[in-house]
């Protein structure tokens, strides 16, 4: 599993931020809820919190969906996205990226597949498991920077490979 899937189902928290009275005030999910709320410092109703409760779930798609139900169910004051009065705002960008959804799921599968291809190639010519892994992300990571269209992404992933590297013992990889 790569590193950005690896975080995908890493632990993340439901947080909840509560006013002096035990008002509800914001309900949200994060990897690190205290980097999170240092976030939310800017925002007007930041001045009223004085509480954080957090519920550890054992993936990021878990606390993300317990987010969007609890927002739902609890109706914090401040919260916006998964309310039902929320409807996607109609923007340029919001139609584009519904617009590349298919285009963009095909590329990832695609680069899935190319990853597989290439890391079953090299065990077979005989690297070990872990550079056979990294040959195959490699060329997944090379591919998806090719369409133009995962930008962040490839720059995460790009990070995660040198810093994988830089932690190997011995020469770098070739």
């Amino acid at each position: 599993m790569g590193a950005w899937a690896a975080r995908w189902y890493s632990p993340a928290a439901v947080y909840r931020l509560w006013d002096a009275d035990g008002g509800l005030l914001y309900i949200g999910s994060a990897y690190d809820p205290e980097e999170r709320c240092r976030r939310h410092r800017d925002k007007p109703w930041w001045p009223d919190v004085t509480r954080r409760t957090e519920e550890w779930r054992d993936s990021r798609g878990e606390a993300y969906t317990a987010e969007l139900e609890a927002i739902a169910l609890e109706r914090p004051q401040h919260n916006v996205m998964g309310t039902r009065e929320y409807t996607t705002p109609d923007t340029p960008a919001i139609r584009r990226r519904n617009a590349m959804a298919s285009i963009r799921g095909r590329y990832l599968h695609q680069s899935g597949e190319l990853r597989i291809e290439i890391t079953n190639a090299a065990r077979q010519a005989g690297y070990s498991h872990r550079e056979a892994d990294r040959l195959g992300r490699v060329a997944e990571v090379e591919f998806l920077d090719r369409t133009g269209i995962f930008v962040d992404s490839v720059r995460r992933r790009r990070r995660a490979l040198d810093a994988e590297a830089a932690a190997r013992p011995g020469p770098p990889p070739q």
